[in-house]
């Protein structure tokens, strides 16, 4: 059993260390010079001699809160020994200012899955997926079973995990940011809705406001990278939530919620997030 344990481990390790910058440069150059390990680990070593990155340097290349990982691509194929898949850079939210809300109204079970949910979907959004074990050993410091506990958790109430065991559940649509929408437009109320995702209500209110703005920008004429970039979110997001609303928009009940949000974009003004949508909240929508 102890044996077991160990291999496992050591395999564990091994695939942890196939997603660092240190691999991949070393694949790229056995791949493309067709060299072996050894020579490819003394030239990063002189590469690494010769221009030396100071840690102060990395750190301040990222926002606080935020931290950047190398993670599987999302076209790789499931299969695909990790070694050989390609790797991109994501920059994800490890913490943010709204995370204290979030625990206090949801524990930290629910702090830890409203944290696995926006990675995922952050890295998602950057061409990336992580794997469980990156959730578990690289970013939220948990078990492995914790982790596959809590995503079994969040797909039975409908949420998709965009993880890289769960591609082909995978869809635009089916984030938790469409998710919130969704539920708004059918007449769940900003708090009940953020209680059910494990997100503060500041964020789900920034979900909506966003969606709203999309609606208004499309209004105009703008295409979906046009707002992407006017709003800074992704155009998959765009393209998402303009889908929502052509799916919904002969519901009463949406009709309704639209009514109200339009009413809001032409007089924002300034309130508690309990009281009225709209407020900037801590999260990105």
């Amino acid at each position: 059993m102890m044996r077991t344990m160990a291999v496992e481990e050591r395999l564990r390790r091994g695939r942890m260390e196939a997603k660092t910058r240190d691999a991949m440069f070393r694949a790229q150059i056995e791949q493309g010079a067709k060299c072996a390990p050894f020579v490819s680990a003394a030239i990063l070593q002189t590469l690494k001699e010769v221009y030396p990155v100071e840690a102060e340097d990395l750190a301040a290349q990222v926002e606080l809160g935020r931290v950047r990982m190398l993670v599987v691509a999302a076209h790789e194929p499931s299969g695909k020994k990790l070694g050989e898949c390609q790797k991109v850079s994501v920059l994800l939210t490890l913490d943010q200012p709204d995370d204290d809300d979030v625990r206090v109204e949801h524990g930290v079970t629910g702090l830890r899955r409203a944290r696995l949910l926006r990675m995922t979907v952050e890295a998602f959004e950057q061409g990336g997926l992580l794997t469980q074990e990156d959730l578990a050993f690289r970013l939220l410091n948990c078990g492995l079973r914790t982790i596959v506990r809590d995503v079994e958790q969040l797909r039975g109430e409908g949420l998709a995990v965009p993880t890289r065991g769960q591609q082909q559940d995978i869809g635009p649509g089916q984030t938790h940011r469409v998710q919130a929408v969704r539920l708004f437009l059918k007449g769940l109320e900003p708090r009940e809705i953020a209680k059910r995702l494990y997100h503060s209500l500041s964020a789900i209110e920034n979900y909506v406001m966003t969606f709203a703005r999309v609606l208004l920008l499309s209004s105009r004429g703008h295409v979906a990278d046009e707002i992407a970039f006017v709003l800074r979110r992704s155009a998959a997001l765009v393209e998402a939530y303009r889908e929502l609303h052509a799916q919904h928009a002969n519901d009463p009940a949406c009709q309704v919620r639209l009514r109200e949000l339009s009413q809001k974009l032409a007089d924002p003004k300034p309130a508690k997030s309990s009281q009225k949508l709209g407020e900037k909240g801590g999260t990105r929508s």
